[in-house]
């Protein structure tokens, strides 16, 4: 525990946010430079069986390679790990050119985008479409036009996954995903963290973004600042294939923009969305273990910041193991971050109809026989794709 009662990052399980000492290792040579990252990777590979890596660490193999074949590394695994360099390098591109499609019409329609995570770090920072393998495109719309967004891009053979968006699931929500007939995934988003979801959460981005253009198509992107405090947060929450690329996301961020990292916007980002605590475990880790260069005063005012009992508990809630309740009480958390009323009888009051537009229910009356069976399918590999 640190000294605020929340979870500390050195009491992490194999299968969570953070990385296991073996795929720590795996980070190491796929980030670090000269004879460290070479010790690293031989550490890494004499411990595992390269063909039966887990799902995350398999996503590193290119990042792995580039590194190793910039130490001239020759070894009979090269082969394998330029095989899922290749890979990924062709599958990006022809989801970045489905989606360039998908974005034009959008543009044409009057509909400004800001594209998210994946696709904004391969071009602005990672600079190559090989190293970065992606399942989805994640793009940000105001959170107005959600609905309007959602119907046409229904029109251009996108369909929505789990059920059909309204307004108001939209209202309680912050994103959802959709798949075309070749299998692609898209994710629409209309508000950029999970744990913002008021109307006004995302202005800050929105105004400090900055225009560019994707595949000719024009857009835009998070300023590195709140594109690390996405990456941080984002990457701050349990899943059962452990989401530790966020590790290798931040350090590109800060080895490529370093100078133009405003930290007092970060802090002052996550103080204002009560997101303090995911910030410093996250920067605490990458300075710690993977000698990121991370500014010691920040983490000293960061680690010397006041956290509330809610915000640990949700903290807490988000890189634990779910378990039914736990994952009912990650939907109590959203839900809170919505009432403006902080009397727990109004939380307890309005928490039915938050469960109602967040599953997407038509009517309270279905809620009780639908909420029993979420719990009883709800098991240890993870929460509800919808909450």
């Amino acid at each position: 525990m640190d000294k605020d009662g929340g979870p500390a990052y050195s009491g992490r399980s194999e299968k969570g946010c953070f990385p296991s000492p073996q795929q720590e290792l795996l980070l190491q040579a796929s980030l670090l430079k000269g004879e460290e990252a070479v010790e690293a990777w031989r550490q890494w590979k004499s411990d595992v069986d390269v063909e039966k890596l887990d799902p995350a660490s398999h996503r590193m193999l290119p990042m792995l390679y580039r590194n190793l074949l910039a130490h001239g590394i020759k070894d009979p695994s090269m082969g394998l790990y330029k095989g899922v360099y290749r890979r990924t390098w062709y599958k990006n591109q022809v989801l970045f050119h489905a989606v360039a499609s998908l974005l034009r019409s959008l543009h044409d329609a009057g509909i400004e985008t800001l594209v998210l995570k994946g696709a904004a770090l391969t071009v602005l920072y990672y600079s190559d479409y090989g190293l970065r393998p992606m399942n989805d495109f994640d793009v940000l719309v105001r959170p107005e036009q959600a609905l309007y967004v959602i119907n046409l891009i229904g029109e251009l053979g996108w369909a929505p996954m789990y059920f059909v968006p309204t307004e108001r699931y939209i209202s309680v929500s912050y994103s959802h995903g959709f798949r075309n007939g070749m299998g692609q995934e898209f994710d629409l988003h209309w508000h950029l963290l999970s744990q913002c979801r008021e109307a006004s959460a995302d202005d800050d981005f929105w105004e400090g973004s900055r225009e560019t253009e994707f595949h000719g198509v024009p857009t835009y992107v998070l300023n590195p600042t709140d594109q690390l405090l996405h990456v941080c947060i984002h990457g701050a929450r349990w899943n059962y294939t452990p989401p530790f690329r966020w590790v290798a996301d931040a350090a590109i961020i800060l080895n490529t923009a370093q100078s133009e990292i405003d930290w007092d916007r970060l802090i002052g980002q996550a103080r204002k969305r009560r997101l303090a605590l995911p910030l410093r475990e996250s920067l605490n880790y990458l300075s710690r273990s993977m000698n990121i260069p991370v500014p010691q005063e920040i983490l000293k005012n960061l680690n010397g910041l006041t956290v509330s009992g809610t915000e640990r508990m949700e903290y807490k809630v988000n890189i634990s193991l779910p378990t039914r309740w736990t994952a009912m009480l990650d939907l109590w958390c959203q839900h809170s971050r919505l009432v403006r009323n902080n009397r727990l009888i109004c939380r307890l009051v309005t928490f039915p109809s938050f469960l109602q537009r967040i599953w997407g229910l038509s009517s309270l009356w279905n809620l009780p026989f639908y909420a029993l069976l979420r719990i009883m399918t709800w098991n240890s590999r993870g929460r509800t794709a919808q909450t």
